[in-house]
Parts: C-alpha cells; structure tokens; sequence
C-alpha cells in the first residue's frame, strides 16, 4: 500500500519538518513506506527524508492555511497514484503507535476543544452567505484542521470541493471564521467521514488535559524555532 504524508512549511515552518517526519518514520503506518509531499517557499531547504518539493509563495496569515487544499490540488496526477493521503501540520509530533485505525476512505479527528457532548457543534462558520456555513445541529463532531486523510481520490475530491468554495467565498471578499478548518467542517457536515478518531490523535502538547491517550501532539509554538534560532 503506497502513502502519501502531505505538509505545509512556509517561512520557518520547515524547521519542523525533520522532527515530525522522523517521528513519522518511527510511529507512523509502520507497515508501509511513506513519500513526503511538501509545500514551501524554500525548496532548497534538505531534510533528512525523500521529500517531493512543491514551490509556493509565502501569503502570510491567513492564506498560509486557507490555501492549503489549493495547494494538494497542484499535487493531483501524483497524489492519485497512492492509496492513501494524510495531511498533518508541520508543527506536529507523533509520539506512539499511529496504524491501520486510521486506514479509512475520509478521516476526521475531534477537535481538542470540543471533544465534551456538550460541545461537538463547536464552532463553525455562522454567516449565511459563506459556502462553509453549517447549521450546528448538522455537525456529529466539529473536526480540528491539523490532520485529515483518507483514500486518495475521496481526500482530492474534498480538496476540489473545499477549494471551490473558498474561490466562491473570496469573489464576495468573505473568510471563513477558521479559514480551511470551517471548509473541512462544512464538507465533513455534507459527507459524513468513514471515521472519526478521538482528540489524541491531535493533542495539544500543554494546552489542555484530555482524557484520551495522546499520540499526536500539536506542538507548543517556539519562538526561536520559528524565528530560526
């Protein structure tokens, strides 16, 4: 089976990029071989994995992220010759054993914020004329951004349909209030994922206790990192 581990690394988010896939390399679909797909403004940067280099400028916040399956698209041709796509965010660790649970045609993981019963709904876009507005009755559980996936032709349809709207969005100059992450909701909220696994599998590092077992941590922002220090 042939996986597809995308990233973003604008800036000095490339920093992080040896670190996670290494983390990756160790706890990550152990039993198949992974390619590294990464989007950056540098592609003269080496890590110390194969890694397919996509050139992309800079947008600052918040095209960086609203972008994002934008850029999976420019990928199409050769993302469709694997199996399975998963994108997690370059400020990402894996710290225990991620396998074939996550195997499935569209991944969703909680959002660590909104993990309670009491707030799955969690928070997404509001305003009618936005494309990622979503009744929050309509939502089995608000998803967080940092790490989606699944069968590579299900994740580039999402994608082309997520980057659709964003288009649509921008003619009548409207941002989602969470940019990407309230697209992915609204799909999520049209197309049911195949799974959704629990909020450890985006934990934040120091943030929050979660009563799951943590074995994806969103790293805790350094500031000499991201300055390059």
């Amino acid at each position: 089976m042939k996986i597809a581990i995308l990233n973003i690394a604008t800036n000095n988010y490339k920093l992080f990029l040896n670190d996670l896939h290494d983390s990756i390399e160790k706890y990550f679909l152990t039993d198949y071989k992974k390619t590294y797909f990464v989007w950056s403004d540098d592609t003269s940067y080496k890590f110390k994995q194969n890694v397919h280099h996509i050139k992309i400028d800079a947008q600052g916040y918040p095209g960086d992220t609203l972008f994002r399956y934008h850029y999976f698209l420019m990928a199409k041709k050769e993302l469709l010759e694997y199996d399975y796509v998963f994108y997690l965010d370059a400020d990402m660790k894996i710290v225990d054993y991620v396998n074939n649970e996550i195997i499935t045609d569209l991944l969703g993981i909680q959002h660590p914020g909104f993990w309670e019963q009491t707030k799955k709904s969690g928070t997404p876009e509001s305003r009618t004329k936005s494309t990622a507005y979503v009744d929050p009755n309509n939502i089995i559980q608000y998803c967080c951004g940092g790490f989606n996936g699944g069968s590579s032709r299900t994740f580039l349809k999402m994608s082309e349909t997520i980057a659709k709207n964003i288009n649509i969005d921008a003619e009548k100059d409207i941002i989602a209030v969470w940019h990407d992450e309230s697209h992915l909701n609204k799909y999520f909220s049209d197309h049911t994922p195949t799974k959704i696994l629990d909020c450890g599998y985006c934990a934040p590092e120091s943030a929050w206790d979660i009563p799951f077992a943590k074995k994806i941590l969103a790293l805790d922002k350094s500031v000499d990192k991201l300055k390059g220090r």
